[in-house]
């Protein structure tokens, strides 16, 4: 029997370019206990954000992937699903993805008496920040960024 760090990897394997080929990016792969149940969950992501037709097209191609070319049973149900707005941005990928979102930029340390910032997602080789109403945009090393996280304007 194959254990579940095992068929993690071989649906990553499997599935990403099936993600790839919808323009989606496979963020994680993660089995859960909820309600008296296991799940087995695949959580993508896009530019723009991942919708109900996103979600159910992978789904459509990678449930018989799953299940009969690789011949995973350990799961009572399958689910794909978005990360949500509120996750944080960690990798260069998702600043990429998510460049020109809205979003609050939290440092560690305060600069010019500020620690949170709010503005347009930017990326600058290997730096990231925001661009405000105004248009200054302000770049930070990933080291001085404690978390960035998109917000939702009203």
């Amino acid at each position: 029997m194959r254990s579940r760090k095992t068929n993690i990897l071989r649906i990553v394997e499997a599935i990403t370019p099936v993600a790839k080929s919808l323009d989606l990016d496979l963020l994680d792969v993660i089995y859960v206990h909820e309600n008296g149940r296991n799940i087995l969950r695949l959580v993508i992501d896009k530019r723009g954000g991942v919708g109900i037709e996103d979600c159910e097209s992978l789904s459509e191609l990678a449930d018989p992937i799953i299940s009969d070319e690789l011949g995973l049973d350990d799961f009572d149900t399958f689910e794909v699903s978005s990360p949500g707005i509120d996750r944080p941005l960690k990798t260069m990928d998702d600043f990429i993805r998510h460049e020109g979102a809205y979003v609050r930029l939290s440092l560690y340390r305060a600069i010019d008496g500020e620690k949170r910032l709010f503005g347009h997602l930017i990326v600058d080789g290997d730096r990231v920040g925001v661009e405000a109403e105004g248009g200054e945009r302000v770049l930070f090393d990933l080291e001085q960024i404690a978390n960035i996280k998109r917000e939702i304007v009203f």
